[in-house]
């Protein structure tokens, strides 16, 4: 069996790009994270000067880029007095500085990309609360990551179609995940027929009286007796939040097809109860013989 060939992570080229931009490009080129450190530069302020791994490189294990980001000295915007101290109080009055530098350097990039902050595609997951709660949309503790950034995108689409089919369908895919064909116009139940249909709760139910034009079906992929129940739950209690509050629904299910058990030949005195004991049939029923004549007369097939 040949091995799996996977390629290993290549460090991008992060040089004179903003930090903003360094740490966005490392996560969608390579899946790695950025860790920088201030340094005086005369590069234009908070770009990469240095990168290690460099350009090309292979990352490693933990997929970390470490960059040194250009920066004025604060200490250059004091009035002469603190600039003319001497060296070794001037250098601890740098350093001290240079620690509110690093703080407020992740303000500046939050400025900068503050737009993303309100795109669900890509904002950073604990954010994804907070513009949910914007959409009125709580959202659930078993849905991962992915399905939080569909169901936030999508919201605005579904508030608009909010009580027409393709509204339902899409909030059936959303937050059922099923994928359901919405017939409008149609009712599953004709009417009790004694002895026609007339059977409660299989092809009749109990309903106040309905309009043709006022009811739709739910047609789901899924058997009734497969279906479960907690799933079967979601799906109606879907439907009667989106659907328009003067309409009727019925769920139309994946039909089975019919299954009959193997019975014996009829033999009258013997087995001759037509859907008891005898069956009229169809070829799939004929016996496979070896016999020619019982093949010609039509009372066998040959073997396969």
């Amino acid at each position: 069996m040949a091995e799996a060939f996977t390629t290993p992570p290549i460090a991008p080229p992060l040089l004179r790009l903003p930090l903003g931009e360094a740490r966005r490009l490392a996560k969608r080129r390579a899946q790695a994270t950025v860790e920088f450190k201030l340094v005086d530069s005369e590069e234009k302020a908070l770009t990469v000067v240095r990168q290690v791994p460099e350009a090309g490189d292979e990352l490693s294990d933990d997929r970390v880029i470490r960059v040194e980001i250009a920066s004025r000295p604060w200490i250059n915007y004091l009035p002469a007095i603190y600039q003319d101290a001497d060296e070794e109080n001037a250098d601890f009055l740098q350093r001290l500085l240079l620690i509110s530098a690093h703080l407020t350097s992740s303000i500046e990039e939050s400025l900068e990309f503050v737009h993303e902050l309100f795109d669900p595609r890509l904002t950073e997951a604990r954010w994804l609360p907070w513009l949910a709660s914007w959409l009125a949309m709580p959202l659930l503790e078993g849905w991962d990551e992915e399905k939080r950034r569909e169901i936030i995108l999508r919201v605005p689409e579904l508030y608009r179609k909010r009580g027409t089919a393709e509204g339902l369908k899409l909030a059936l895919r959303l937050f059922a995940d099923v994928k359901a064909e919405i017939h409008e116009g149609e009712w599953p139940y004709p009417g009790m027929v004694i002895g026609r249909s007339s059977t409660i709760g299989k092809d009749t139910t109990l309903s106040p009286p309905v309009f043709i034009s006022q009811c739709f079906t739910v047609e789901l992929p899924d058997k009734k007796s497969e279906i479960e129940r907690e799933k079967l739950r979601t799906v109606q209690a879907l439907v009667e939040t989106e659907k328009p509050a003067h309409a009727h629904y019925a769920l139309v299910f994946e039909e089975m097809e019919p299954t009959f058990p193997p019975v014996p030949f009829l033999h009258v005195g013997k087995t001759g109860h037509i859907g008891v004991d005898a069956r009229i049939g169809g070829q799939e029923d004929v016996p496979a013989v070896q016999d020619e004549e019982l093949q010609k007369l039509g009372l066998g097939r040959k073997l396969s």
